[in-house]
């Protein structure tokens, strides 16, 4: 086992921890949903690697169906098959087609994700109130873009950080996905740079977003509730840290960031972007984005002979 196929079940197993968490506040119905999607990404893997005629890696397939998993609605269980064309989808054409493992240029499941959204957009926005016990098309990342004082003056830091409340399966307990997200950066898995300045840019966005429309001191408060709204945190930590489709340099992951965050923030806060039905959840068009202009990124940033650690391998 090579260190790429050890942080691939790291990974793996941080993501099914997190489906773990959330089975806690939907329901077990979860697992179901998580089952067929890894089902289907195996199926099409390994026909993939038996049709290319290369050894199968079992480390490969668990990664985007999981993803695809926590980040769609749990009422989503209803039409189980939207995950598994979500998955064939994202994995076939981003994946397998360029090749496979290693070889994927778009993340294959933001491909997947932004296939059925835009396909059949009243299934994914519809979601399911733990509280309540009911289907709602509310979240509260939803009510916070129109009336961010209701989420302020009723929700308390840590009932977003412990995610009891209407979301995506594996985005609203954040706490964990904190957790498990620094864990991965401690152990060099993920590249630190990428959620710090992501994170780190859309609330420094909201800060001035909050402080032209007069909230004063309180716009600090407002800024950090809108990093803990919807997907961006999983997002974040979990999906723009793909080793895969993150530029090669470390100038060029500050700047592939930064621009994340600013994109990213502009399609969830700029009603021209979607005026009849806001996109409260723009990270998966960002990222998906943002990785088609990574290669331009690494030319621009690619570091003198002496900057790099290869050459001076070589050189000693």
């Amino acid at each position: 086992m090579n260190i790429a196929q050890r942080n691939r079940i790291i990974v793996a197993a941080s993501l099914f921890s997190i489906l773990l968490a959330s089975a806690t506040i939907f329901g077990p119905t979860v697992f179901l949903i998580g089952l067929a999607g890894i089902a289907t990404s195996f199926v099409v893997e390994f026909l993939n690697s038996k049709l290319r005629k290369e050894k199968f890696d079992w480390t490969s397939f668990a990664i985007t169906p999981l993803v695809i998993t926590l980040l769609t609605t749990p009422t989503i269980i209803s039409q189980v098959w939207m995950v598994v064309v979500a998955t064939a989808f994202g994995v076939f054409f981003a994946k397998a087609l360029f090749g496979g493992e290693g070889k994927y240029i778009f993340n294959p499941a933001t491909v997947g994700l932004i296939f059925i959204a835009l396909a059949f957009p009243v299934y994914v926005n519809n979601f399911f109130d733990p509280v309540a016990g009911e289907a709602t098309t509310q979240t509260l990342a939803t009510i916070f873009k129109n009336t961010p004082n209701t989420i302020v003056e009723n929700f308390k830091i840590l009932d977003l950080l412990m995610g009891n409340y209407a979301g995506a399966i594996g985005t609203t307990y954040k706490l964990g996905i904190l957790i498990l997200g620094i864990v991965l950066m401690v152990l060099q898995i993920t590249d630190w740079r990428v959620p710090v300045t992501f994170l780190g840019g859309y609330f420094v966005l909201s800060l001035i977003n909050f402080l032209g429309k007069g909230y004063g001191a309180n716009a600090f408060v407002y800024a950090l509730y809108s990093v803990l709204m919807g997907h961006l945190l999983f997002s974040a930590m979990f999906v723009a840290t793909d080793p895969q489709t993150v530029p090669l340099y470390k100038k060029g992951r500050w700047i592939y960031a930064a621009i994340l965050a600013l994109i990213t923030w502009m399609i969830q806060n700029i009603w021209a972007f979607n005026p009849l039905a806001p996109n409260t959840e723009g990270t998966i068009y960002s990222i998906t984005l943002m990785n088609a202009v990574v290669g331009l990124i690494d030319v621009a940033t690619v570091p003198k002979v002496k900057e790099n650690p290869v050459m001076e391998e070589l050189e000693a």
